[in-house]
């Protein structure tokens, strides 16, 4: 069990992150500091830029999803349609990991 654990976090420690820029974007378009943006979700700072930074958040709870599209004002369905473009950029980049 430990060995499956220590080898799932070694191969997320190799992974290269992309960066989900499409927050970031909403985020500065209504002139959200990330400390800001990351009070009015409930998270520390720490994790809020970890989720902007592509470093967090493949499986991100849904409670937090629909904070994220009420919090920046982002179109649900334009949500998914760029968690889908970001999932699929990400699985390229880290094809050979």
């Amino acid at each position: 069990m430990l060995e499956k654990q220590a080898s799932k976090k070694a191969k997320r420690d190799t992974l290269v992150p992309l960066p989900r820029f499409y927050l970031i974007e909403h985020r500065n378009k209504l002139n959200l500091s990330m400390e800001e943006a990351s009070r009015l979700l409930n998270v520390s700072i720490f994790y809020y830029y970890q989720i902007e930074n592509g470093k967090r958040g493949s499986k991100l709870p849904l409670k937090l999803i629909v904070n994220l599209i009420k919090v920046l004002k982002i179109d649900a369905f334009k949500f998914l349609e760029y968690e889908e473009e970001h999932a699929i950029k990400s699985a390229e980049i880290n094809k050979g990991t």
